[in-house]
Order: structure tokens, then sequence, then C-alpha cells
């Protein structure tokens, strides 16, 4: 199992994540959805994010790792290389996703501490912040385990809905 820059042998195992996402109603994580529109570019969003060109207004650069083992897609990191003020109420510098069907099998915790060690010696961060809903459970723990320390939990409003954030950082030694 290893963590990787995403690459075309793994293209249709990430969509057949996304379609368990979809078919599951998963609203935890927003993969590149590569499901619509052909697979060029995804792979040309990923790299324009990487490179920080062709952003949509108020995105940052972002590096996105996928973890894979075998021929099989397990997720996806995505590592944002600064924080705005929306992405310091929600996003914060790592998000993260594990395919549904690899639910409760510690691939988020791998996969997190694996994009630690890329966010500081890849792009050169040396404090993160993670966001997660207070009701995300599993992925407080993923944060937690890679050493997560609470500031608070806040409020943000999405469609009308209020929903409460905790926001932990995570010191990189």
């Amino acid at each position: 199992m290893e963590l990787i820059f995403p690459t075309e042998k793994y293209y249709l195992s990430y969509v057949d994540a996304i379609n368990e996402y979809e078919k599951n109603n998963v609203r935890t994580y927003d993969f590149l959805d590569g499901s619509r529109g052909p697979q060029n570019a995804v792979f040309k969003r990923i790299e324009d994010h990487r490179l920080g060109r062709n952003l949509p207004e108020n995105y940052v650069k972002a590096t996105f790792l996928w973890l894979v083992r075998h021929d099989e897609f397990i997720g996806e990191v995505s590592i944002r290389h600064s924080l705005t003020d929306a992405l310091m109420r929600f996003g914060g510098n790592i998000g993260y996703g594990v395919r549904y069907s690899e639910w409760n099998k510690g691939f988020g915790t791998i996969m997190l501490s694996e994009a630690l060690i890329y966010a500081k010696e890849g792009i050169g961060l040396k404090r993160v912040l993670i966001t997660c809903n207070d009701t995300n459970v599993a992925s407080a723990r993923v944060i937690e385990k890679n050493g997560g320390i609470l500031q608070d939990k806040i409020v943000n409003v999405f469609d009308n809905v209020e929903s409460i954030t905790g926001r932990y950082w995570i010191d990189i030694l």
C-alpha cells in the first residue's frame, strides 16, 4: 500500500469509489468527480490545483494524493498549501476520503499519517489545520490518532443548515 500522485492506472477504481459514495449517499468528502467528463480532465484539474493555475475563485494550491493497494484505489487526500478565511472555518489544510467499501479498516489513519509527511517534506508546512463535522466521530478519531489537538468547535451554515465543525491543529515535527 502506498500514497502516490494520481495515475491513470487507478482511474477506473477511482470512479468506482465515487460511485460508492453516490450509491450510499455519502457527503463527507468531495472527490474530483471523475465520473463526469473525460478522464484527462480529472488529471488536468489535479495538475492545475498542484500548480495553482486555472483555479476557481477563492481556491488555493492543493496537492492530491491517492492511497492505493495492488490495483485498487483506496482513498484520496488533498493537501491545501495555504489557508483562506473560509478554509479556516471549514476545510483546513487537509481533506481526505476513503472509499465507502473500505471504511473502518484503518486506511484513513494511514492516509493522513502519510499525508502529514508529504505536507512537511513536499510542501514545507509545519502546522496544519484539519476540520470535520462534529457528528463524524470516525474522522475525529483519525485526526486525533495523528496528533490532532481540538482548538474549538464552531457553527457553520451549509445550504441553510447549521452544522458544528471541529477544528484540529497538528504540529508536524
